[in-house]
């Protein structure tokens, strides 16, 4: 007899690492191979190209929000690789996420100015251009609002008598908080280390998501303003208390 519940389906669908979204640029006040703050306005540049790309972007001296003070996986920072020699004036420009990798490399602009003002304005212009459109790892749109759950109504077929579901067994509550980093599918969960727990993927419910955890496949569901992480073990239905901030 079929099981009408929709944990079981949402177990055998795979799971795939996606695009990550981010929300923030940091830009550093100065770049490692100048002597002082925003030379020839190279940091400026920086910091005005990717506001216009759609990003919020913040100088690396800059008092963070709250949201990213806490969870830095939010923020890309950008850094300037320079390759230059004695005839070309050569510059790149680095994403570089939490975990330290590169998650993005621009198009090396170069300049044969000998003027040292023209040449770094035309090669951090030419690695910036380069960019432009193709970020596309920025948010469609982060909100703040708070969900409310909503019940689902589980239906069944005349044909098919309602099948009895094994009571969940309740798990002891995880203590440490996660953090929803979206994702172009969904979120990934992380810790404060930041380690990666749970890869969730949306549903046409919206306190429903699709979930991964090691091994375990389930699924991630709001409850009375609580979030569960369901799967079955051993034909038993697991009901573990997930605390999470999104």
């Amino acid at each position: 007899m079929k099981k009408i519940i929709l944990l079981l389906l949402l177990i055998t669908y795979s799971f795939s690492f996606a695009q990550e979204n981010y929300k923030y640029i940091i830009v550093p006040k100065k770049f490692e191979f100048f002597k002082n703050e925003n030379e020839y306005n190279t940091n400026f540049m920086a910091k005005s190209f990717f506001e216009k790309e759609g990003f919020k972007v913040l100088y690396d001296t800059d008092n963070f929000p709250q949201e990213l003070a806490n969870n830095r996986c939010l923020a890309l920072s950008a850094r300037a690789v320079k390759n230059s020699n004695i005839l070309v004036t050569k510059i790149t420009i680095e994403l570089i996420d939490c975990y330290n990798k590169v998650v993005y490399i621009s198009d090396q602009g170069t300049s044969r100015e000998k003027e040292f003002q023209k040449a770094y304005t035309e090669a951090f212009r030419i690695a910036l251009s380069s960019m432009s459109g193709k970020l596309n790892f920025k948010p469609s749109g982060i909100s703040n609002e708070i969900v409310i759950a909503t019940p689902i109504e589980m239906k069944s077929t005349p044909e098919v008598a309602p099948a009895v579901v094994e009571e969940a067994t309740t798990v002891t509550t995880n203590s440490n908080q996660l953090f929803a980093i979206p994702t172009s599918t969904g979120y990934k969960l992380v810790n404060d280390k930041p380690e990666t727990i749970f890869i969730l993927k949306k549903t046409t419910v919206e306190s429903v998501f699709i979930a991964q955890k090691d091994s375990k496949s389930g699924i991630l569901v709001k409850k009375n303003s609580n979030w569960f992480f369901e799967y079955y073990l051993n034909d038993s239905l697991v009901s573990e208390k997930v605390e999470v901030k999104f």
